[in-house]
């Protein structure tokens, strides 16, 4: 079996944080100095913290979470229920705003942006796959992938062609005229991830793309996502609590407690041999994140 690198952040971070250096400067000086960005870190997270509720009744969904994602790769959060993987997401792609820390996308801070700015940039840099494939009902196969490249200005010419080449990459040429009712699940959300990569977005987000779906339409859908990150070049960041679907990355990243508790590199590891390093974390977290295939 080929050996896959793991690592702790979490216990590095408390290591760091005893460091006189660093004493009185709390998490995000850690951030600074744990996390510096390569010339291919395509997005950091600094020390993320999120709360809801009021005085009485504060709930911390993220803890001072720090990680980074270099250009092209293919990164999984898992973490069990509750843990902060869709808090997480959601304040990666500026639907949530972060209570303190930083997330940069390619060396720009969006936690300062103003609301212009971030409907610019969710339009221009982020691509969505959502569990349900939110294809929008009274438009055609043809016309949801063609509304991100319209609503990104791409001149009308360009349109047909972009949506029929990557139609045809992810073979769902034969549901352009189709109506989302009309397709079955795994049609949307191949529909779905055309959409999501055809403007050509810095950042994929995939927020359980499996869940709706059996296991053939599942399967189908990762190799996709596979492909779209190896030959398309695609950086695609997805949540999921199934570790079938976690083996189909270049990386996995644990969270518990909102906090950044591991994580696992594929290297040359087989996807089998993959998959088992992630389900040996999962039972050292307690078992509580599902394999559904």
């Amino acid at each position: 079996m080929t050996e896959v690198s793991v690592s702790r952040p979490a216990h590095t971070q408390q290591q760091n944080l005893d460091d006189p250096k660093l004493r009185g400067k709390g998490a995000e000086a850690f951030s600074r100095s744990r996390y510096q960005s390569t010339p291919t870190t395509l997005l950091s997270v600094r020390a993320v913290e999120k709360v809801f509720g009021s005085r009485d009744s504060i709930t911390h969904a993220l803890c001072g979470i720090s990680f980074d994602v270099d250009a092209q790769e293919f990164i999984a959060i898992m973490g069990p229920s509750g843990s902060g993987k869709t808090t997480l997401l959601n304040c990666i792609s500026t639907i949530d705003r972060v209570t303190s820390g930083h997330i940069l996308v390619n060396n720009r801070d969006i936690t300062s942006l103003g609301r212009r700015a971030l409907s610019k940039f969710r339009r221009d840099e982020l691509g969505f796959i959502f569990q349900d494939s939110n294809l929008i009902d009274t438009l055609t196969g043809f016309e949801n992938i063609a509304l991100a490249l319209t609503l990104k200005g791409i001149p009308t010419k360009e349109v047909t062609p972009k949506v029929e080449a990557i139609a045809k990459t992810l073979a769902v040429e034969s549901v352009l005229k189709k109506y989302p009712y009309q397709m079955s699940g795994g049609q949307k959300q191949r529909v779905a991830a055309a959409r999501a990569i055809v403007a050509d977005p810095t950042l994929i987000l995939a927020d359980e793309p499996t869940g709706a779906l059996d296991s053939r339409s599942a399967a189908l859908l990762l190799e996709i996502l596979e492909m779209m990150n190896e030959s398309l070049g695609a950086t695609i960041l997805m949540v999921t609590h199934d570790a079938f679907a976690a083996s189909f990355t270049t990386r996995v990243i644990f969270i518990k407690d909102g906090a950044f508790f591991s994580e696992l590199r594929r290297g040359d590891a087989t996807r089998e041999d993959f998959f088992a390093q992630i389900m040996e974390i999962i039972a050292f977290m307690g078992g509580e994140i599902a394999h559904d295939r």
